[in-house]
């Protein structure tokens, strides 16, 4: 069957929506064109069952299908032309249409386990973007895509081929990389459950002047539902905080060399990937800092907050060079405020009990 005759015939079909001869077409198709041809079918197919069929139906005619699907999100990405936006220039406008293609098109690529390795490189490409325009719903929506055992799975997948050597290193960096946006993620997430919590503090009851007996005994009701009401919302409180905490030194402390750095080093080089990251740590690891002065100062944990600069400044997790030199004049500010807590408390600016 010639080239001429099999292409035209093939696009047609693919206009008109032949789902069931579209593959047996483009299987007499030069390898690359039928991998081009079939990629942009697949576009649009947005049904998860019926994207299940065209791969089947795509194994049986003997197409390529990993690099069909690679294709196809490479497609699905190259289409948004956005800049790798700053987070000051970005407003948090949600998901966009355009966003939810970016995010369910990863399905394409969790079919077969054997593509895990590129599932993870290529969610991970997709979440860069949307962390960097502050679009953390988006990002976690991607995240959620990847199966919960991906990990294990590449592992697995790299000693059936009977392989000793460790995991070629643009695995292993994905591997780091989908760790890294996942401590991110939740992080946010903590933060957000903290802050929607810490607003809802309940109001006590106002003072009362000349009441009646029934009155007064209805204020003291009052008063003694609101000091419950306190207690368990405090209690409720002490467990966010040392949640968000947690989960936010898990993103500034970020083991073996830090938060969206690379281990493996012997890569293959990725320009745009890496000046992503580099971009991803300035952008979000000071404001890492600054949501968890809120948390600090907001809970009276002044010392704490004050202890965050010499983390900054500390040269084993050098935080202080994702930071501009105004963002550290407005942190250290903010920080001056826990000092005069402090100093109200009668102690020295740095909470320490003053020597007499």
């Amino acid at each position: 069957m010639g080239l001429m005759t099999t292409e035209g015939p093939t696009r047609r079909l693919i206009c008109e929506k032949h789902t069931d001869l579209i593959a047996f077409y483009v299987s007499h198709l030069p390898q690359d064109i039928g991998i081009v041809q079939y990629a942009v079918f697949l576009e649009d197919v947005t049904e998860i069952e019926q994207r299940h069929h065209c791969l089947e139906l795509a194994k049986e005619a003997g197409l390529d299908v990993a690099t069909i699907t690679k294709t196809v999100v490479e497609n699905i990405c190259k289409k948004d032309a956005s800049e790798f936006t700053h987070h000051d220039l970005a407003i948090d406008t949600g998901t966009t249409e355009e966003d939810r293609l970016k995010i369910d098109v990863i399905d394409w690529l969790v079919f077969d386990p054997a593509q895990r390795a590129e599932a993870l490189k290529q969610s991970n490409a997709i979440m860069r973007k949307f962390l960097a325009s502050k679009k953390h719903e988006a990002a976690k929506d991607v995240f959620i895509k990847i199966p919960q055992d991906s990990i294990a799975e590449i592992y697995n997948q790299w000693e059936e081929q009977g392989m000793d050597s460790p995991l070629p290193a643009e695995d292993d960096n994905a591997i780091r990389e989908h760790l890294c946006i996942r401590a991110y993620l939740e992080a946010h997430e903590a933060f957000n459950e903290w802050f929607k919590h810490m607003s809802s503090m309940p109001q006590a009851p106002g003072q009362l002047s000349q009441a009646s007996f029934t009155e007064k005994v209805a204020h003291e009701l009052k008063e003694k539902k609101y000091e419950v009401d306190y207690g368990l919302w405090k209690g409720l409180l002490d467990a966010l905080t040392a949640d968000v905490k947690e989960k936010m030194y898990n993103v500034l402390l970020f083991v073996d060399g830090g938060w969206m750095v690379d281990v493996r080093e012997d890569a293959e080089d990725d320009p745009e990937r890496t000046h992503q990251m580099i971009m991803l740590r300035k952008l979000c690891l000071p404001m890492m800092c600054f949501l968890l002065h809120t948390v600090l100062y907001r809970t009276g944990q002044y010392q704490e907050d004050l202890r965050l600069a010499d983390l900054i400044a500390s040269e084993r997790h050098k935080l202080y060079m994702v930071f501009t030199k105004d963002e550290l004049l407005k942190l250290l500010q903010k920080m001056r405020e826990s000092s005069l807590m402090l100093l109200d408390q009668g102690l020295d600016p740095l909470g320490y009990e003053i020597q007499s």
